[in-house]
């Protein structure tokens, strides 16, 4: 009959209210009403003469900033298809190539999916900033912290002396020297070994800005600007410069600021600060609006190159810029602790 239908149906569509909202209270109660989001994943990128996991550098920061945020997911970058072939790489290859690998990697991993944030040590500093401007609509960087970064480049040879001539990264880096000293800017050389393709010697500006296959495109130096590398850089919720105050193997150690040797000179290399360079007053990588904004840090770590301790991370990086009040104090420790051998 009409009227047994209608009450049936009835009936359903009150068993369904009863359901869902049964099951909205369930959920709710479900809740733990204190609990905290889950911390911005970290990505982490090597200096030269490391890799993503050694136990003793890498491997070891990555378990204690888990230990420390509880909750994070850390990814320390690889390049190649082992640690052994990351520390290679660190020395040769094609930077272009490194940095579309990575990017391709970060952008598979579902973690990272709702963005991230980043450090980059030493030259890992600029190999980040490089993936973060070209691959903005994969990778959602949220802040990035640099760490004795050649950003301005370097204007002389690696340190090799840190390395002992028995190890893989001391024949790694001695051969690199050689192939920089030999023709920093020949085809070859500017193709293949890492460190000549961040090479920036000031009396040859034009060579260059003409020869050098990396760098001069990373700083958005020549005269075709690429916008979305300053639209990328822009969209920071901030850009942590960090200087070591004592460091002698970048040259020079402003370079970690953007600071470089005035072109044409050398000796006695007079410094042009970022803030007074066309890099700057032009904006070409949006270093301006940052700064303006007041998303533009410039900090000092005490030391050498890539010396510091657990502590002096926590307090001065993950807690300052990154985490805040979600860090454990029991992790940390005072002990100095190089991350990478060199650059």
């Amino acid at each position: 009959a009409p009227g047994t239908m209608t009450r049936a149906a009835f009936a359903v569509i009150i068993a369904l209210v009863c359901v869902a909202a049964a099951r909205g209270v369930e959920l709710r109660g479900g809740d733990d009403v204190g609990a905290k989001p889950a911390p911005v994943p970290l990505v982490m990128w090597h200096g030269m003469g490391d890799n993503c996991c050694d136990p003793g550098t890498m491997g070891r920061l990555k378990t204690y900033v888990e230990s420390a945020v509880p909750g994070i997911y850390v990814h320390n970058v690889m390049v190649g298809g082992s640690p052994a072939a990351d520390t290679m790489h660190g020395y040769f290859g094609n930077v272009n190539d490194q940095v579309a690998e990575a990017c391709d990697r970060l952008a598979a991993i579902p973690e990272l999916q709702n963005g991230f944030n980043a450090i980059g040590f030493s030259q890992g500093s600029l190999f980040i900033r490089a993936a973060t401007q070209r691959c903005a609509d994969r990778l959602k960087v949220k802040t990035l912290v640099t760490m004795g970064g050649p950003h301005q480049g370097v204007a002389s040879l690696p340190g090799c002396d840190v390395f002992s001539p028995a190890t893989d990264a001391g024949a790694f880096c001695r051969a690199a020297e050689a192939a920089i000293e030999a023709a920093a800017y020949s085809p070859f050389t500017r193709s293949s070994v890492v460190q000549a393709q961040y090479f920036k010697d000031p009396r040859a500006r034009d060579r260059y800005l003409e020869r050098n296959p990396f760098l001069p495109d990373v700083n958005n130096e020549r005269a075709q600007k690429n916008e979305t590398y300053k639209t990328a850089l822009t969209s920071l919720e901030r850009l942590v410069l960090v200087r070591f105050t004592e460091d002698t193997v970048v040259e020079p150690r402003d370079s970690a600021w953007f600071s470089t040797y005035e072109p044409g000179n050398y000796l006695p290399r007079p410094l042009v600060p970022l803030r007074e360079q066309a890099m700057y007053t032009e904006d070409w990588l949006g270093l301006r609006a940052l700064d303006e904004s007041g998303r533009l840090v410039m900090a000092e770590c005490p030391g050498q190159h890539m010396w510091f301790t657990d502590a002096w991370l926590k307090e001065n990086v993950l807690d300052k810029y990154m985490y805040g009040g979600t860090l454990r104090d029991e992790s940390s420790s005072n002990a100095a602790v190089k991350i990478s051998s060199s650059r």
